[in-house]
Parts: structure tokens; C-alpha cells; sequence
């Protein structure tokens, strides 16, 4: 489970663009399907919040 946490610290701040050497160093521990299933878990969340924003923007008042 922490090795999921790890994965997905790896894909947000590769997202962002700011990793230290030493973290990156770890990532290279990570298995493929640790940071896939980090992937997966991260589109979900952005597609999941654009969804949300996009319902509250457009809901008509009243």
C-alpha cells in the first residue's frame, strides 16, 4: 500500500514537474503496475473533478 502512495507521489510531481534527485531515485523501485494503477487512480480524480466543475458551472439557478 505505501508503494502506491510513493507511485503516486511520482506521477503528480512528474505532472507538475518537480521532483528532487534523491525521490526520483526511488522511484526507479517502483514496478509498472504500481505507477499504472497511480495513473489510472489520478485520470479518474482530474476526469472525475472536470465533471463536477463542469455540472456546477453549467447548473441552471433556481
Amino acid at each position: 500500500m505505501m508503494a502506491l502512495w510513493r507511485a503516486l507521489g511520482a506521477v503528480l510531481s512528474a505532472f507538475a514537474g518537480i521532483r528532487k534527485g534523491r525521490a526520483a531515485a526511488r522511484d526507479v523501485r517502483l514496478t509498472w503496475w504500481q505507477v499504472g494503477l497511480a495513473v489510472l487512480l489520478a485520470l479518474a480524480c482530474l476526469i472525475g473533478g472536470l465533471l463536477l466543475l463542469v455540472s456546477w458551472v453549467t447548473a441552471s439557478p433556481g
